[in-house]
């Protein structure tokens, strides 16, 4: 399927990434030709959509890694400096760490860079290595039920125990991170979510038990607000065993 331009509609993807990570399956160069893979795959599904690069490892980007990113995007970010990030890369849970340096990240980013969000019209948050494939159609994010929304790919049942997440067991359920949207308009409602979802997921791990982004997403982000598309147009690899979704 074609990509579809939207006359006067601007747009942003703010893509995650952890090139030099030392956990999963793959290697930074991998890592680094997928996540250039994930760049190429919007520039040819949403033309014209500014590329916020943001990498969130423990470890910094060396600088041919920079150099060759920083050529295919709008903007690179290497957020390996924050003090926070280097407190959460001791942590020894990788999944601990996967979750905590990317909410914070992003976090920090919608906070410190609202110049560059303040006129954009619909936001995309895409996991690096992973791609906008066929089924992605631009188009859909500016049809009028999604005006005003933050978009995911529907409602899952959590694999956790409500004992271990800490929610109630009728509202135990996670939206998939992956690929997923919000209207501009929305900024300051996803920036005060991502900050609720930062301390929650601190509250749980004090109390030993955990949550991740997926369920956090769920647990913060306001219901009224939500609508679904499925599919949602987003296909890659998971890190921990490579197998491939397609969402």
């Amino acid at each position: 399927m074609a990509a579809i331009i939207l006359r006067g509609m601007r747009t942003a993807f703010i893509v995650s990434s952890a090139i030099n990570s030392r956990f999963g399956m793959f290697s930074p160069h991998e890592r680094l030709q997928d996540t250039l893979g994930t760049v190429d795959s919007i520039r040819r599904r949403a033309p014209g959509a500014a590329i916020y690069l943001l990498d969130m490892c423990g470890d910094g980007l060396q600088p041919a890694q920079t150099e060759a990113l920083s050529a295919q995007v709008t903007r690179l970010f290497d957020y390996s400096g924050l003090p926070d990030v280097q407190a959460i890369y001791k942590v020894p849970n990788p999944d601990v760490i996967k979750n905590l340096t990317e909410m914070t990240c992003f976090h920090h980013f919608l906070h410190a860079q609202e110049a560059l969000l303040g006129k954009v019209d619909r936001i995309f948050k895409l996991s690096g290595r992973y791609r906008l494939d066929e089924r992605f159609c631009w188009s859909d994010v500016g049809d009028s039920q999604h005006r005003g929304r933050i978009v995911f790919s529907g409602r899952r049942a959590s694999q956790f125990a409500p004992e271990t997440t800490g929610n109630d067991p009728a509202a135990n359920f996670q939206y998939m991170s992956r690929l997923w949207s919000f209207d501009g308009c929305l900024l300051g409602t996803v920036r005060s979510a991502y900050g609720q979802m930062v301390e929650r997921m601190v509250e749980r791990l004090n109390a030993g038990g955990y949550i991740d982004i997926e369920h956090l997403l769920y647990r913060f982000m306001p219901q009224e607000l939500v609508a679904f598309r499925i599919p949602m147009g987003v296909s890659g690899r998971l890190a921990p065993n490579a197998m491939e979704i397609r969402e």
